[in-house]
């Protein structure tokens, strides 16, 4: 298979090579690793028995779970990705994988707001 086709927009069209696009954007393949520890972090967290059960921080988990898996799987099957994922991005993530890391998948300890 030939090296991935970029539209003048920088867009990588659907079915290039996913080793090809990562090569040479180093920054895709560091914010698909970041979004995919994400979710991988948030699938793999366990309640505690005594924790409370709160609707709102499932929904939060779960929108970020479908989001970073998501971002991850585009960047990974290589349809229409920007081939320039901007450092802002990345970093973002990155502070969030720390955050979702340092609580052991426990988001609402990285939410907490004092009612």
């Amino acid at each position: 298979m030939d090296a991935p086709s970029i539209c003048r927009h920088g867009f990588a069209i659907a079915g290039a090579r996913m080793s090809d696009l990562l090569l040479h954007d180093p920054l895709s393949l560091l914010t698909m690793l970041t979004s995919s520890s994400i979710c991988l972090r948030l699938m793999t967290y366990r309640r505690a028995h005594d924790a409370r059960y709160k609707p709102w921080i499932s929904a939060c988990a779960w929108l970020l779970i479908v989001c970073s898996g998501g971002q991850a799987l585009q960047i990974m099957l290589g349809h229409r990705v920007p081939v320039g994922t901007g450092p802002w991005q990345l970093g973002i993530l990155l502070v969030l994988a720390v955050l979702v890391f340092a609580a052991r998948g426990n988001l609402a300890r990285v939410l907490r707001v004092k009612a």
